[in-house]
């Protein structure tokens, strides 16, 4: 049978018969309600010419490649796949298209063009909520010698990203390649947006990644957290007592759905590891997300793609307790390494194979009083579960938590003596409800040191 190739294709025949390579698969939503819009795909085929495929009911105006045609499947179109023996080896592993910066630059203005970005990783900000509650980080690549871009990770990409893995300069530099990317400029400079259709891969294994790698080894760039907005510009002493709440407060708020931020911040010790879900996973070395073994080779969850070098992370379930109650943390891997000073990897090189228990080296948590910063999730906030995930720790100091727990004393006696106006519109069963539920009076530390 003859084949076409993609650049053959023309709008003026019905019928073609194509031999490609999906390359890329993802799912397109929509970022309001978050429903399925199409399912696109980047093929290949064996001249290495790129086309993007979508099976959608609708018309979707974006283009992730650079291509002025658009392949959709229709309800007749018959796709069979190829043995072995048919596959052409030499299509890239990787559908990558690396474009420079005078290229990009030039096609900055049109809204459609996606492009994948590729640079050496320099620095990252923080997780930031904007708009109608959507959360981004950013993050800085060296994209030339002298060129420096900044790259938005939105939702998930975001969150998923975690900076610490990637600030060794044993294991650097890290090259990160981010797909379907939207290109703009802001104030004379690109500027780099993801979409429902990125895909974030650090040190892929490319030919070009590897001489990138190797042109940035003699710079050796720092990596550098950027400035944030205003709330990360908090000193610890600041941050400690951000929305400060009790082990009870908290629960009863997340329980009844009363809770509406969400970072707070919980003083409370370490009392129990709970290892029902082991302390540990294994996890894709570009996304952070768990990789399962399948097949004798570890499979990515996000990307489903197989991981080359996973990695071992901290995941470690904490019970904690206050003076008002208990309940459960979820310690992530760069916490862990700060207050343990180990890696996950060195501890599992030191167990027997198969030795699923809580090793010694995690025995120091136990005991310890730490004030936990969470991130609280719509698990938490909407479902009311436990397992609250902890986005910083900080030691307690002694004089800092009594001047808290005396003005926050203070603000509630001021209440109780001379309640706001609107006070008076409230039942009294409602006031008395509201003082017994406030998150301060059982955070005092009572005389504690706030020492470990």
């Amino acid at each position: 049978m003859a084949y076409n190739y993609l650049s053959d294709l023309k709008g003026d025949a019905e019928n073609w018969v194509i031999k490609v390579r999906i390359c890329r698969l993802w799912d397109s939503v929509s970022t309001k309600d978050n429903t399925l819009l199409s399912m696109d795909m980047v093929l290949s085929d064996e001249k290495g010419n790129l086309m993007h495929a979508a099976v959608t009911t609708n018309i979707y105006p974006y283009r992730p490649v650079a291509s002025n045609l658009r392949l959709l499947f229709l309800a007749t179109t018959g796709v069979e796949a190829l043995g072995e023996a048919e596959a052409v080896a030499c299509i890239p592993k990787y559908g990558f298209q690396f474009v420079n910066q005078a290229a990009l630059r030039s096609r900055a203005d049109d809204v459609n063009t996606l492009s994948d970005i590729v640079g050496c990783f320099c620095g990252f900000g923080e997780i930031e909520v904007v708009g109608a509650g959507r959360r981004k980080r950013d993050i800085r690549i060296f994209t030339d010698y002298s060129v420096t871009s900044t790259v938005t990770l939105w939702g998930k990409l975001g969150e998923l990203f975690d900076p610490t893995l990637y600030t060794l300069q044993d294991d650097g530099p890290y090259v990160i390649i981010v797909s379907s990317v939207t290109v703009k400029t802001y104030q004379g400079a690109l500027t780099f947006a993801t979409t429902s259709g990125s895909r974030v891969y650090v040190n892929p294994d490319v030919d070009y990644v590897t001489s990138v790698r190797e042109r940035f080894s003699a710079l050796s760039p720092k990596v550098v957290a950027i400035e944030g907005p205003a709330t990360s510009k908090l000193t610890p002493e600041e941050a400690m007592f951000i929305n400060r709440m009790s082990v009870e407060s908290l629960v009863n708020a997340t329980c009844g759905g009363e809770l509406k931020v969400e970072g707070v911040t919980l003083k409370a010790r370490i009392t129990a590891i709970n290892n029902h879900s082991g302390w540990y996973y294994v996890s894709c070395k570009s996304c952070v997300r768990k990789a399962v073994p399948r097949d004798g080779v570890y499979i990515c969850n996000g990307y489903g793609e197989p991981v080359d070098y996973p990695l071992a992370l901290f995941r470690v379930n904490v019970q904690v307790e206050d003076g008002s109650g208990s309940t459960s943390l979820v310690l992530f891997n760069s916490t862990v390494e700060r207050l343990l000073d180990i890696s996950a990897k060195k501890i599992i090189n030191k167990m027997p194979p198969g030795d699923t228990s809580v090793p010694s080296e995690l025995q120091p948590l136990l005991g310890k009083e730490l004030v936990f910063k969470l991130k609280l999730n719509k698990y938490n906030l909407v479902d009311g579960l436990q397992d609250c995930g902890v986005s910083a720790v900080y030691t307690p100091v002694g004089e800092l938590e009594s001047a808290h727990a005396k003005n926050a004393l203070v603000a509630v006696g001021a209440y109780l003596v001379e309640p706001p106006a609107d006070a008076a519109d409230v039942p009294e069963s409602d006031n008395t409800r509201k003082r017994k539920l406030s998150p301060v009076i059982g955070d005092a530390p009572g005389g504690s040191n706030g020492t470990p």
